[in-house]
């Protein structure tokens, strides 16, 4: 179960910088973009590539890898490679 709890703490940490990394990328396209359409055209599909981006790290995570979190005075994770 502890496994698990590590996959998820990954899985969460990896969403929230994602999510934050296509966040930022919006900001900077909404003043680039010079209509309301074309940056909602550009919205859509950066929004999508990022939750695409989510689903496949978290589905690699849960296929190929074994998580432990370690958590001294500073967070660290190791990745080891699972058994295929």
């Amino acid at each position: 179960m502890a496994a698990d709890k590590n996959k998820d703490k990954l899985k969460r940490e990896v969403k929230d910088e994602v999510t934050t990394l296509f966040e930022k990328v919006l900001d900077y396209a909404q003043v680039a973009c010079p209509t309301p359409d074309t940056f909602k055209v550009l919205r859509s599909k950066v929004l999508r590539v990022g939750n695409d981006c989510i689903r496949n790290i978290h589905k690699n995570v849960d296929l190929h890898y074994d998580v432990s979190y370690i958590a001294p005075g500073e967070d660290i994770i190791e990745i080891g490679r699972g058994k295929k």
